[in-house]
């Protein structure tokens, strides 16, 4: 489990650099990781609602319903750019932002409205992420989540090594940014998504991981995904 939720961050935080052209930029950044937190939260809440047959995949699902909810409303509000790969970055930078904002305001008031101790212990650790007491059903959930989040990364290589060379250039290479959004909107929320519904919000890793990387490649964004992969799964 530690293998795949590392390697999805690794990658997520690759493509998401590139696509930002800051070193600095985090998948959490996105709001899909707050918002798949958030429907993890809204299962301790939702427990007692739940038949006891299906208790133990009303947090994955709930999870990865919420990553689902934050990766639409992402492209849906992102995707309205007229034109332009800046304007698009600029945009899809605020929207992110947004929605991890009100998906944090909202986890906030979940734990302050908790309804008992035992929930608000488990909110707080599911907000820390942990790997203990994780079974292979964990890794029946992420696993094939994260190999395809991984894969449609990896499909932005090229056009996002085309946006180093400016957001002119890029167009006239042949960039459609519409469908590059897509492909990393789709890709992050797989990656980050199952591995917030396995393991709770890991941080860190995938801002650190492509740093660690960087200088062994040709630091072009599709000499990265593949290694920051790798070396996520090592670090994790």
């Amino acid at each position: 489990l530690a293998i795949t939720i590392g390697a999805g961050l690794g990658a997520a935080g690759a493509a998401m650099q590139g696509y930002l052209r800051n070193p600095l930029a985090d998948p959490g950044l996105f709001g899909i990781a707050p918002m798949a937190a958030l429907g993890a939260v809204a299962s301790f809440w939702l427990a007692p609602l739940v038949p006891s047959a299906f208790a133990a995949w009303s947090l994955p699902v709930l999870a990865l319903a919420g990553a689902g909810l934050g990766m639409g409303s992402l492209a849906l509000i992102a995707g309205r750019t007229a034109s332009g790969a800046g304007g698009g970055i600029a945009l899809f930078t605020l929207a992110g932002l947004m929605i991890a904002s009100l998906a944090g305001a909202l986890t906030a008031l979940a734990i302050t409205l908790a309804p008992n101790p035992f929930a608000l212990s488990e909110i707080v650790l599911w907000l820390n992420g942990a790997l203990t007491d994780r079974s292979w059903r964990e890794v029946a959930i992420a696993a094939p989540l994260v190999a395809a989040g991984v894969a449609v990364l990896g499909l932005t290589a090229r056009s996002l090594d085309a946006l180093t060379l400016g957001d002119e250039a890029a167009r006239s290479l042949g960039l459609d940014p519409a469908r590059l959004l897509v492909l990393l909107v789709v890709g992050v929320g797989l990656t980050v998504g199952a591995g917030v519904a396995a393991a709770g919000i890991i941080g860190f890793v995938g801002l650190v991981v492509p740093h660690l990387v960087r200088p062994l490649t040709d630091r072009l964004p599709s000499s990265l995904i593949v290694p920051s992969a790798l070396a996520g799964a090592c670090l994790v």
